[in-house]
């Protein structure tokens, strides 16, 4: 049975963090991930504990990545296979 005195983004945010560790780090076990996620959401916590907090996408950071991949990619004369692989407009290539 969950512990209903959690609040739910605390116990989110370690659901999530297993998940990403189960995920990400084949070598570990589900009871080291959950540990680590609740060592993570006591540390953010203490640091950000009754602060309104926005979580940005991230776009730009993904953004630059898919910027970097179509300059590698580009030859000169792709532009058009390029706008249709990263449903771009063949300008913004």
């Amino acid at each position: 049975m969950a512990d209903t005195r959690v609040p739910e983004l605390v116990a989110d945010l370690e659901a999530q963090a297993v998940a990403c560790l189960m995920e990400n780090v084949p070598t570990l076990d589900g009871q080291t991930a959950t540990i680590i996620s609740k060592k993570l959401s006591q540390h953010l916590s203490c640091n950000w504990g009754g602060q309104l907090i926005y979580f940005p996408k991230n776009q730009g950071g993904e953004l630059d990545e898919r910027d970097k991949q179509i300059y590698a990619e580009f030859d000169g004369k792709n532009h058009q296979e390029l706008a249709r692989k990263y449903n771009l407009a063949v300008q913004r290539i």
